[in-house]
């Protein structure tokens, strides 16, 4: 329950020391009805609401605060049975000092700070670009290193997830040899490898060195030092001594390059001296490669880092600009769209039942997934408008995905743009890769959907359900013949699990004509017609997919809020605080003035405040 303590600890927690606006308004109404079922002693539901002290407090928990003011605002909290309730003044000024807090926090009234990130070792997709990039060696060497579990905002790339254990650490020198011995067992390889070579007036020594500083400066990422060179060429002259020939005496060095923390691992350098800081053009350069490709950043950045250009706002533009025009830009689509829309979990996670859905076979799941891509892809190099994500007149298909939505005229493997005729189809909400990891194995998944769109795309997330929410069934072929959606009303009935579900269900109802793998359909398992009527509180009624997408774009503020968040926490590679708001709010405001476009954000993002500074404390 969200609210209630004693009157004594509701004076202690006004005394003085937490004396400012949030402490002395808001705090004495969440003791007086919150902290019963929400305290310290006890936390209903996991929520606990005892910590909201002051004004600080407040600002770090904004999200959650959102949710409180909707709550009460909505009377959902507290319930219609606790002894003691709020007067409509008092939720009245419940609410108006969270919004109140909230709005400070958008339009930036306090000390801001760029944040910092942990030190990051290379997930395991980075590493393998990185690899890639570094010596043209393009067969996954990181293949068998543990999954990168998702951090803060649901990326792979957070420094606070990323941690090490001693098995990954033998996993790094297992793919070191493994890609030291592709680059040796391919002449032609190893001669582009070799830079320089002993000669007449050359030194063995002196060619290991050339051939050690110029690639350790591109995995190092920076200007390599004597220092950072030393063990590297001992290991080639204790080789070398022993009679190996200078081919054979560089292979430790090289495999030595590929396990150093200066390439496993992005370093930014601290200034103790000040509470924040501009960081260094290799560093910035390093960030902005692993922001567009997921890469390291290629001799022309390095290069203009090492000339000190690198920071100029021009440059840095233009610098993105053609980086985005390159294929490794792609990474984009597959890392961050992937993991924020939540079509990567196409690949091995999505498991439809093989009998209810013979159609979905290997290479349609593949089309699904590419299909995700390529218009994501589309979006951010054609430079189109961020609405598009929800709402667009065209999908990305080959012959197998085009036969699967119903579209005529497509011929072979390859993908194509066709202009779509169906509104219902187009935008994420309409591509299959979205509607089967949406979906249960044997059924759709209203709830699943519902909670995709309030939480991926609108970034409002529901509560968890309670512990006594119960299991709905995993198949929607009644033995009484109900539709799915009967079944659901009657899990509904329960009081603890309704006031989520009517925000929930109706926006998943509104897609229930797209069936477990993303066909249109008119009839559910039991022949039933599809009833996809939905309305949501406040007596808003829509009931077709394409209804939905004008009511979503309607009023696109949150989704562009979530949109430009998520590009942001990507970006920087840590999780969001609140001294970010007003760089999100900053971000939305740039995307209006122009039109929206999907460049817009990406360079905003970039040239924005914490991308390209540090601070002492987080």
């Amino acid at each position: 329950m969200l609210f209630r303590r004693p009157i004594a600890l509701l004076f202690a927690l006004c005394s003085p020391a937490f004396a400012d606006e949030f402490g002395d308004k808001v705090t004495p109404l969440l003791a007086k009805y919150c902290f019963d079922c929400h305290g310290e002693k006890r936390q209903k539901g996991g929520i606990e609401t005892h910590h909201l002290i002051s004004t600080d407090a407040a600002f770090r928990n904004h999200r959650f605060l959102e949710t409180i003011a909707e709550q009460v605002e909505s009377g959902d909290m507290p319930p219609d049975d606790e002894d003691v309730l709020p007067t409509d003044e008092e939720r009245k000024l419940l609410v108006d000092e969270i919004r109140g807090v909230l709005k400070q926090l958008e339009t930036g009234g306090f000390p801001r700070n760029p944040g910092r990130t942990t030190i990051r070792r290379l997930n395991r997709n980075e590493y393998n670009y990185t690899i890639r990039d570094l010596f043209g060696i393009d067969f996954q060497p990181g293949k068998d290193f543990p999954a990168d579990g998702a951090g803060g905002e649901g990326f792979d790339n957070v420094g606070d997830s990323m941690f090490v254990q001693p098995a990954l650490m033998e996993k790094y020198l297992v793919a070191a040899k493994k890609v030291v011995a592709a680059i040796y067992d391919d002449p032609k390889h190893l001669d582009r490898i070799m830079v320089a070579r002993p000669g007449d007036k050359t030194a063995p020594a002196d060619a290991a060195r050339t051939v050690l500083l110029t690639h350790a400066s591109l995995a190092f990422r920076r200007r390599v030092t004597d220092e950072d060179l030393a063990p590297l060429l001992a290991n080639f002259e204790k080789k070398i001594s022993t009679g190996d020939g200078y081919e054979e005496a560089l292979r430790p060095s090289l495999q030595a390059l590929l396990i150093h923390p200066s390439f496993l691992f992005r370093f930014e350098a601290d200034q103790s001296d000040k509470p924040e800081w501009k960081i260094d053009d290799f560093e910035l350069a390093t960030r902005l490669s692993y922001f567009l490709w997921a890469s390291m950043p290629d001799k022309r950045l390095l290069k203009l880092a090492d000339e000190g250009k690198f920071s100029d706002p021009a440059v840095l533009r233009a610098e993105a600009a053609r980086m985005l025009a390159d294929k490794r830009a792609e990474t984009l689509s597959r890392h961050f769209a992937g993991q924020w829309l939540g079509f990567e979990e196409l690949r091995e996670v999505a498991a439809p039942d093989p009998e209810r859905f013979p159609t979905f076979t290997q290479s349609l799941r593949v089309a699904m997934y590419r299909e995700s891509v390529e218009f994501f892809n589309h979006l951010i190099r054609e430079n189109r408008p961020a609405r598009e994500i929800l709402n667009a007149d065209y999908a990305f298909v080959n012959a197998e995905l085009a036969g699967h939505y119903g579209i005529t005229g497509v011929l072979g493997p390859d993908f194509q743009r066709v202009a779509l005729t169906d509104p219902n189809r187009g935008g994420v909400i309409g591509q299959a890769s979205i509607l089967t990891t949406t979906s249960m194995p044997l059924r759709t998944s209203p709830v699943k959907r519902g909670k995709w769109i309030l939480d991926t795309i609108l970034g409002t997330p529901p509560p968890p359900p309670p512990p006594d929410a119960g299991v709905l069934p995993g198949d929607d072929k009644s033995t009484e013949g109900l539709s799915f959606r009967e079944t659901l009303e009657v899990h509904r009935t329960k009081a603890s699990c309704a006031g989520c579900h009517e925000k929930i269900d109706p926006l998943g109802f509104g897609l229930e004509n797209f069936d477990a793998i993303g066909r249109w359909r008119t009839v559910d398992a039991n022949g039933n017609p599809i009833d996809s009527k939905a309305t949501m509180p406040g007596d808003i009624s829509f009931s077709t997919p394409n209804e939905l997408k004008q009511l979503l774009l309607s009023s696109d503020e949150l989704f562009l809020r979530n949109l430009s968040r998520k590009m942001l926490a990507y970006a920087l590679g840590r999780p969001l605080e609140y001294y970010d708001e007003p760089v999100v709010t900053d971000l939305v405001a740039k995307l209006r003035k122009d039109d929206l476009k999907m460049q817009t954000l990406i360079f905003s993002v970039i040239e924005s405040h914490p991308f390209q500074n540090r601070s002492a404390k987080r």
